[in-house]
């Protein structure tokens, strides 16, 4: 039959293609962002342990060396707890060859073993390597380091490499699929933690309050997680008591890998679930298409299934028959669909990533996508099938075989595919609701401006650590590289800061306004913040309102001082000037910070993020290790500082390495611009898909209320109607199935947009409502076109064969 049935074959299999291709497509990209399993033996067995007030982006996610050997020694409830903590080095294949910034992760010595992960070449550390500090130099390569640096060499196990000077052997290389226990990264190497200080990590393996580790462990088969926060909860209470200074209040909670990220990356996460749900509207839409179409069949298959059922045929054989022709048209509708699906997530891997952190974002269509392209064939099978096969075969038999009307229940059965086609073009109005919202609030937020500048600048990012310089090189070198940039030819301003705004690195610390009380259980309020020099708010264009910035007398040896946002200042000095306040670094008992001046609110993580709180340190009174410096040019071009900066940076010491040299520039526009234009591109391209689909369902709903009412049509052209009146008679038909659907997604849109402003990350601030009947007006113009093919048709009948065909 569906041989036989060309076109009606052909847009079913589309409409199915669209529908499951977009789905397939969109779970691909939510598992990348969110629900993708470690690639680890049993992963559904590995958890996260943070500290219990962990906040977004990581914040207070970390636990120290100290605590966290007392955790995995302890417990009874893990097989084992590891420990991981990615950081820059600086490599060089050799002792003659200059040093570059790799990244690559700090790991306890059970990591593999714990893991489950066994090396492809070569080893995994041992129990003896990671338990004398500074003893063992060995390192394990990740698989795509070792492709890129060595090409791939089989016999690289137990030759050499250096890392921040220090000669370390190879001792082994992780499988291809390992990307370790980050979801956005993948390290090229790891180092156990004992070489953490001789690598130029200060000694902080025996400090409970430096806390700088990611903690995952693998349960013990039958335990929950109820029973492992228990276990470690227990111990977390006996550390606080015998380490009051350092332990107050440092709860632990273990999680599932999905509520870790979650929490750790908010706009991911709210972005891979719209992304989901979009999709499965979509589905909706085509599985509600082809139903339609089936509906429409089933009166002009209403003879076959009666002389069937006339000799002797069974109802539930003609129901499996049925099924199974729609099994197949969903079959290929999903071979289809996964075509569709390469070419959207080819599309989002396109998304260029403005950093050189290796940074892991590639959606794939693997083996648990095509098992959801399957599930969701099948599941697609019933959900459009069912009403048309229980129709099909429910006749009445003496009119279908005497080829009269069998579908006797005519107008009241015509509710069920009205039904159909309303949802359709409600579901199309909420996707292109959600799309035309997220464009228009992507686009206010860039017009409001970011608070800081992009134009003109030319950014480098360097680190003193992996090549060991003592305090003082590292003040001194920072203090020249700064000197000399300001100093350069096309140098018009230059400044250092620990970051860049809508940069990957979240840097937090926690704080304690003078005088505000905590919340039960907390030490301390975690904020955003950068470490900057002097200059930095000339050079950044971040626009100060009252206050001072720093000077260069802001030393070690002076009085604490930093610049807070205006949020931060309204947030904890409400209708009080916060200018000469104070508020305690760490804890409610550590050394008090004078707040100097006050600086306008700006984006910092994401361009639709609420506004957050910030402070502001100068640099020269923390000693930071890793800094960014910020070059304002004369030139149009920022890019023609490239060249000077090498200069500078070779005239001081030729071995430093630097990374993620751009344009400020080109790092936003990568970053934020394409990003929020790929968003805005990929929820379009499902709304205009559900567009398509509702339109081709409400053609077919009006086509086939046409042939239907062909005699009605006949008769009333035969007594006097015009053809403009039948024009008029069936385009209302469709109009007010459109403007039903335009109302019932009205309503939906609505709720939607409430939802999208509700999750602050990705629209923050107002959402213009307008938007829903500008969207919808459109939208009812489209249904009348789609109406308008056949009602002209409707409009063209002869009365006369009308009359003598029925």
């Amino acid at each position: 039959m569906l041989r036989k049935n060309p076109g009606f074959t052909l847009v079913a299999i589309g409409s199915l293609g669209i529908g499951i291709g977009a789905t397939s497509a969109n779970f691909s990209i939510a598992d990348v962002l969110l629900l993708r399993p470690l690639p680890v033996p049993e992963t559904s067995r590995v958890v996260a342990v943070t500290p219990a007030k962990m906040g977004a982006f990581g914040t207070d996610a970390a636990i120290s060396y100290p605590d966290y050997r007392d955790f995995r020694d302890g417990n009874r409830t893990f097989q084992g707890l590891v420990a991981s903590s990615f950081l820059a080095f600086g490599f060089s294949p050799n002792a003659s060859a200059v040093a570059k910034t790799i990244y690559g992760a700090y790991v306890s010595g059970n990591f593999f073993r714990t893991l489950g992960m066994h090396p492809a070449l070569g080893r995994a550390f041992l129990e003896s390597e990671d338990q004398a500090v500074g003893r063992d130099a060995v390192v394990v390569l990740g698989h795509d380091f070792w492709v890129s640096e060595f090409n791939a060499n089989p016999s690289i196990v137990g030759s050499s490499l250096r890392l921040n000077g220090v000669e370390c052997r190879i001792v082994g290389v992780v499988p291809e699929r390992f990307s370790g226990v980050d979801p956005l990264v993948k390290p090229a190497l790891f180092v156990p933690l004992a070489m953490s200080p001789r690598l130029g990590q200060e000694n902080i393996l025996e400090r409970r309050d430096m806390r700088w580790l990611s903690v995952k462990g693998r349960l013990k088969p039958s335990i929950g997680i109820a029973q492992a926060n228990a276990d470690l909860g227990a111990i977390a209470a006996r550390l606080e008591r015998l380490y009051p200074q350092t332990n107050r209040n440092q709860k632990v909670q273990v999680q599932t890998q999905l509520q870790y990220r979650v929490k750790y990356l908010p706009p991911q996460a709210i972005m891979a679930v719209m992304m989901t749900v979009l999709g499965i509207c979509v589905l909706l839409v085509a599985c509600a298409n082809v139903a339609g179409l089936l509906l429409s069949r089933a009166r002009a298959r209403s003879r076959e299934m009666a002389v069937r059922l006339a000799i002797g045929a069974g109802r539930g054989a003609l129901i499996r028959q049925l099924f199974l022709e729609n099994l197949l048209l969903a079959v290929a509708g999903g071979l289809a669909g996964i075509l569709l699906a390469y070419s959207i997530t080819d599309f989002f891997n396109g998304i260029p990533i403005p950093t050189d952190v290796p940074v892991s974002l590639k959606a794939v269509i693997d083996q648990r996508v095509l098992l959801f392209t399957l599930a969701a064939s099948i599941l697609s099978t019933f959900v459009f099938g069912l009403a048309p096969a229980f129709q099909t075969t429910r006749l009445d038999l003496v009119s279908a075989l005497k080829s009269i009307d069998a579908d006797s229940g005519g107008r009241r059965r015509l509710w069920g595919r009205n039904l159909i086609v309303t949802g359709q073009v409600a579901l199309s109005l909420v996707l292109l609701v959600v799309s035309a919202v997220s464009w228009h609030g992507f686009r206010d937020q860039l017009k409001q401006g970011t608070g800081f500048r992009t134009d003109h600048l030319y950014i480098a990012g360097f680190n003193t650590r992996p090549i060991n310089y003592s305090a003082e090189q590292n003040r001194r070198f920072y203090k020249e590289l700064l000197d000399r940039t300001r100093s350069a030819a096309g140098v018009r301003s230059a400044a250092l800061a620990s970051d860049v705004p809508m940069a990957f690195n979240f840097s937090n610390i926690g704080v304690v306004p003078e005088g505000y009380t905590l919340p039960p259980g907390e030490q301390s309020l975690n904020v955003f913040n950068y470490y900057v020099s002097d200059g930095y708010f000339q050079t950044m264009g971040v626009r100060l309102l009252k206050g001072r910035g720093f000077l260069d007398t802001d030393q070690s040896s002076t009085p604490l001082v930093a610049v807070v946002n205006a949020q931060f200042a309204q947030h904890y000095w409400p209708q009080q000037d916060a200018l000469g306040k104070r508020f305690h670094l760490r804890e409610a008992t550590g050394p008090l910070v004078e707040i100097t001046g006050i600086a306008e609110t700006g984006k910092y993580v994401w361009i639709s993020e609420p506004p957050l709180d910030f402070i502001y340190f100068p640099y020269t009174q923390h000693g930071t290790r890793a800094l960014t410096v910020l070059a304002e040019s004369s030139a149009p071009d920022a890019a023609t500082l490239a060249s000077v900066l090498r200069e500078v940076v070779r005239k001081i010491d030729p071995a430093m390495p630097y990374s993620n040299a751009r344009t400020m520039q080109d790092f936003f526009t990568q970053r934020t611009v394409k990003t929020t234009d790929i968003i805005v591109d990929v929820t379009t391209s499902l709304g205009l898909m559900g567009l398509v689909l509702a339109m081709v369902g409400l053609y077919a709903l009006v086509a086939y209320s046409v042939s239907r009412r062909s005699r009605e049509i006949g008769i009333r052209m035969a007594i006097g109607a015009d053809r403009q009146g039948v024009l008029r008679m069936v385009l209302k038909q469709g109009l007010v199935l459109g403007s039903i659907g335009a109302g019932a997604g009205l309503i939906l849109s609505f709720l939607a947009c409430r939802a999208m402003a509700s999750s602050l990350w990705i629209l923050a601030g107002h959402i213009n409502y307008t938007i829903l009947p500008a969207v919808a007006a459109p939208l009812l113009v489209v249904t009348l076109l789609a109406a308008y093919v056949p009602a002209r048709r409707a409009s063209l009948i002869d009365p006369m064969r009308a009359l003598r065909d029925e």
